[in-house]
Protein backbone atom coordinates (compact mmCIF):
# COMPACT_ATOMS: atom_id res chain seq x y z
CA UNK A 1 0.00 0.00 0.00
CA UNK A 2 1.50 3.32 -1.09
CA UNK A 3 1.53 6.08 1.51
CA UNK A 4 2.53 9.70 1.20
CA UNK A 5 4.32 11.46 4.03
CA UNK A 6 6.69 14.35 4.71
CA UNK A 7 10.26 13.54 3.68
CA UNK A 8 12.88 13.04 6.38
CA UNK A 9 16.65 13.15 6.17
CA UNK A 10 16.91 9.39 5.55
CA UNK A 11 14.82 9.80 2.38
CA UNK A 12 17.45 11.96 0.71
CA UNK A 13 19.51 8.97 -0.50
CA UNK A 14 16.62 7.37 -2.45
CA UNK A 15 15.49 10.84 -3.62
CA UNK A 16 19.00 11.39 -4.98
CA UNK A 17 18.94 8.01 -6.75
CA UNK A 18 15.54 8.67 -8.34
CA UNK A 19 16.56 12.12 -9.55
CA UNK A 20 19.91 10.86 -10.91
CA UNK A 21 18.04 8.69 -13.40
CA UNK A 22 16.27 11.74 -14.85
CA UNK A 23 19.49 13.77 -14.98
CA UNK A 24 21.35 11.04 -16.83
CA UNK A 25 18.62 9.78 -19.18
CA UNK A 26 15.87 12.35 -19.79
CA UNK A 27 15.00 15.94 -20.61
CA UNK A 28 12.74 16.13 -17.52
CA UNK A 29 15.44 18.12 -15.75
CA UNK A 30 17.98 20.43 -17.31
CA UNK A 31 20.59 19.49 -14.70
CA UNK A 32 23.70 17.99 -16.26
CA UNK A 33 24.99 16.56 -12.97
CA UNK A 34 22.91 14.94 -10.24
CA UNK A 35 23.02 16.66 -6.85
CA UNK A 36 24.55 14.67 -4.00
CA UNK A 37 22.60 13.23 -1.11
CA UNK A 38 23.93 16.07 1.05
CA UNK A 39 22.71 18.65 -1.47
CA UNK A 40 19.27 17.02 -1.33
CA UNK A 41 19.31 17.20 2.45
CA UNK A 42 20.10 20.92 2.30
CA UNK A 43 17.31 21.44 -0.24
CA UNK A 44 14.82 19.46 1.86
CA UNK A 45 15.74 21.36 5.00
CA UNK A 46 15.44 24.72 3.21
CA UNK A 47 12.03 23.89 1.77
CA UNK A 48 10.71 22.70 5.12
CA UNK A 49 12.16 25.79 6.86
CA UNK A 50 10.31 27.95 4.34
CA UNK A 51 7.04 26.32 5.44
CA UNK A 52 6.54 24.36 2.23
CA UNK A 53 5.94 20.65 1.74
CA UNK A 54 8.54 18.11 0.65
CA UNK A 55 6.80 14.73 0.38
CA UNK A 56 7.70 11.16 -0.52
CA UNK A 57 5.57 8.28 -1.73
CA UNK A 58 6.54 5.04 -0.03
CA UNK A 59 5.53 1.41 -0.33
CA UNK A 60 6.73 -1.10 2.30
CA UNK A 61 9.67 1.12 3.22
CA UNK A 62 10.75 1.85 -0.35
CA UNK A 63 10.61 5.44 -1.59
CA UNK A 64 8.89 5.39 -4.99
CA UNK A 65 8.80 9.11 -5.65
CA UNK A 66 9.00 12.60 -4.24
CA UNK A 67 7.46 16.02 -4.69
CA UNK A 68 8.07 19.46 -3.25
CA UNK A 69 7.21 23.13 -3.60
CA UNK A 70 10.36 25.15 -4.15
CA UNK A 71 10.87 28.78 -4.90
CA UNK A 72 9.85 30.02 -8.33
CA UNK A 73 12.23 33.01 -8.43
CA UNK A 74 14.55 34.58 -5.88
CA UNK A 75 13.11 38.10 -5.99
CA UNK A 76 10.97 39.02 -2.97
CA UNK A 77 7.88 39.81 -5.04
CA UNK A 78 7.69 36.11 -6.03
CA UNK A 79 7.70 34.91 -2.40
CA UNK A 80 4.12 33.59 -2.60
CA UNK A 81 4.67 31.71 -5.86
CA UNK A 82 6.11 28.20 -5.81
CA UNK A 83 7.41 25.85 -8.49
CA UNK A 84 6.41 22.24 -8.05
CA UNK A 85 8.73 19.31 -8.63
CA UNK A 86 7.63 15.68 -8.93
CA UNK A 87 9.75 12.66 -9.82
CA UNK A 88 8.97 8.94 -9.60
CA UNK A 89 11.16 5.90 -9.63
CA UNK A 90 11.01 4.89 -13.33
CA UNK A 91 9.47 1.55 -12.35
CA UNK A 92 6.67 3.22 -10.37
CA UNK A 93 4.88 4.92 -13.27
CA UNK A 94 1.33 4.10 -14.30
CA UNK A 95 0.11 3.35 -10.76
CA UNK A 96 -1.37 6.75 -9.90
CA UNK A 97 1.51 7.63 -7.58
CA UNK A 98 2.31 10.87 -9.40
CA UNK A 99 -1.31 11.97 -9.15
CA UNK A 100 -1.42 11.07 -5.46
CA UNK A 101 1.80 12.99 -4.82
CA UNK A 102 0.63 16.09 -6.68
CA UNK A 103 -2.75 16.03 -4.94
CA UNK A 104 -1.09 15.67 -1.54
CA UNK A 105 1.41 18.41 -2.36
CA UNK A 106 -1.34 20.88 -3.25
CA UNK A 107 -3.32 19.89 -0.16
CA UNK A 108 -0.28 20.35 2.09
CA UNK A 109 0.51 23.82 0.75
CA UNK A 110 -0.34 26.66 3.12
CA UNK A 111 -2.35 29.25 1.12
CA UNK A 112 -0.92 31.98 3.36
CA UNK A 113 2.55 30.92 2.12
CA UNK A 114 1.77 29.89 -1.48
CA UNK A 115 -0.82 31.60 -3.66
CA UNK A 116 0.27 30.30 -7.07
CA UNK A 117 1.99 27.09 -8.15
CA UNK A 118 3.95 27.02 -11.40
CA UNK A 119 5.00 23.87 -13.25
CA UNK A 120 7.87 24.19 -15.73
CA UNK A 121 7.91 21.09 -17.91
CA UNK A 122 10.19 20.10 -20.78
CA UNK A 123 7.97 19.74 -23.84
CA UNK A 124 10.03 16.84 -25.21
CA UNK A 125 9.01 13.77 -23.22
CA UNK A 126 6.83 15.81 -20.86
CA UNK A 127 3.42 14.83 -22.17
CA UNK A 128 2.50 12.70 -19.14
CA UNK A 129 3.56 15.45 -16.73
CA UNK A 130 1.54 18.04 -18.65
CA UNK A 131 -1.51 15.75 -18.55
CA UNK A 132 -0.99 15.12 -14.80
CA UNK A 133 -0.89 18.83 -14.03
CA UNK A 134 -3.89 19.57 -16.23
CA UNK A 135 -5.84 16.85 -14.36
CA UNK A 136 -5.07 18.73 -11.13
CA UNK A 137 -6.37 22.07 -12.33
CA UNK A 138 -3.27 23.60 -13.86
CA UNK A 139 -3.69 25.64 -17.03
CA UNK A 140 -1.05 26.24 -19.65
CA UNK A 141 0.10 29.86 -19.44
CA UNK A 142 3.01 29.85 -21.86
CA UNK A 143 5.71 28.12 -23.83
CA UNK A 144 9.32 29.08 -24.21
CA UNK A 145 10.93 27.68 -27.35
CA UNK A 146 14.46 26.27 -27.33
CA UNK A 147 15.38 27.50 -23.82
CA UNK A 148 17.14 24.33 -22.68
CA UNK A 149 19.99 22.44 -24.31
CA UNK A 150 20.67 18.85 -23.31
CA UNK A 151 21.83 15.71 -25.10
CA UNK A 152 22.69 17.81 -28.20
CA UNK A 153 19.11 19.00 -28.57
CA UNK A 154 17.25 22.27 -27.96
CA UNK A 155 14.20 21.79 -25.73
CA UNK A 156 11.06 23.90 -25.31
CA UNK A 157 9.42 24.38 -21.90
CA UNK A 158 5.74 24.50 -21.11
CA UNK A 159 4.55 26.65 -18.19
CA UNK A 160 1.42 25.66 -16.31
CA UNK A 161 -0.10 27.52 -13.37
CA UNK A 162 -2.66 26.85 -10.65
CA UNK A 163 -3.89 29.19 -7.92
CA UNK A 164 -4.29 27.97 -4.34
CA UNK A 165 -6.85 29.08 -1.80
Amino acid sequence: MVSIRPAVSADCAPVSDIYRHYVEHTFATFDYEAPTRDAWEAKRAGIVAAGRPFLVAEDEGTVLGFAYLGSFRDKRAYAWTAEDTIYLNPDAGGRGIGSALLGALLEAADPDNVRQVIAVIAATGGEASIALHTKHGFAEVGRTPAVGYKFDQWIDCVYLQRPLG
